[in-house]
């Protein structure tokens, strides 16, 4: 799979870059859009450490 030939998951232009778990554009809001739904910086672990805490 290229990059190249997907596209972005915010606003439907060509991807540029597979950033957050998300393919996107080279705009600064969708890039920033990717990040805020992902959880930021280690969202994903964040979610997992959240999820295995809930279980304790």
């Amino acid at each position: 799979m290229r990059v190249e030939d997907e596209t972005c998951e915010i606003c439907g232009k060509p991807a540029k870059h597979f950033l957050f778990a998300c393919f996107v554009c080279d705009s600064e809001e969708c890039i920033q859009k990717a990040r805020e739904q992902r959880g930021g910086p280690g969202g994903h672990q964040k979610k997992k450490w959240a999820e295995q805490m809930g279980k304790t």
